[in-house]
């Protein structure tokens, strides 16, 4: 250990006064420990939070007192408006407007089946085949015996070159009475048909 100087003899005694000041100076500013209160003071905000929660989403379940039911006159005649507008598009060859006039229909009125047969008619002009045959296939499963149902299936079958299913399927349109048999000799849809032996001996049958 290395000796201390004589000249830093007469300041120990101030050091160690110094020394004692601070001491107690730092322990008059040590810092209280946090009791288990004051480390979560939001210890609730979670249950409140929950709780906030569960009432918005009862609310948002709840119903609009101040809701309009929706009027079936109304509702019929927008259905009726949207599938006139379809039509005159159709008409135009403007097979998108058309289809979505007839989807516009539908929504205000989902059991108007000539929207079905209609639809269908736009996507086969727009050759939007998988389409028409979805579109058919909805309107079977509501009304499985309709004659334009199989008419226009025989049409899709007969563009998608499925001759034989389109045969049977024109057979039965006949079949539930489809009222306008001249066109099985003049629609361009039933072409392909039209060129088979079968279809030529079926309709001598007529």
């Amino acid at each position: 250990m290395k000796p201390v100087p004589k000249s830093w003899k007469i300041y120990i005694p101030l050091l160690s006064l110094l020394l004692l000041i601070l001491t107690v100076i730092g322990n008059h500013y040590r810092p209280v420990p946090e009791s288990s209160d004051q480390k979560h003071p939001h210890s609730h905000d979670h249950d409140a939070s929950e709780t906030t929660d569960r009432l918005n989403q009862a609310f948002s379940q709840a119903p609009d007192p101040g809701a309009v039911p929706p009027d079936p006159e109304r509702e019929q005649r927008m259905a009726i408006f949207h599938y006139n507008e379809g039509n005159r598009f159709l008409s135009q060859s403007d097979w998108r407007e058309a289809v979505r006039n007839y989807k516009m229909a539908l929504h205000h009125d989902p059991a108007l089946n000539e929207v079905y047969i209609n639809m269908s008619t736009a996507y086969l002009q727009g050759q939007q085949y998988e389409e028409a045959r979805q579109t058919l296939e909805t309107f079977k499963a509501r009304a499985p015996n309709h004659p334009h149902l199989y008419y226009n299936l025989a049409c899709y079958y007969s563009l998608t070159h499925q001759e034989a299913a389109s045969l049977e399927a024109i057979q039965q349109s006949m079949k539930l009475g489809y009222p306008q048999r001249e066109d099985i000799h003049s629609d361009p849809d039933l072409e392909n048909l039209r060129q088979t032996p079968e279809f030529k001996k079926w309709v001598n049958t007529l």
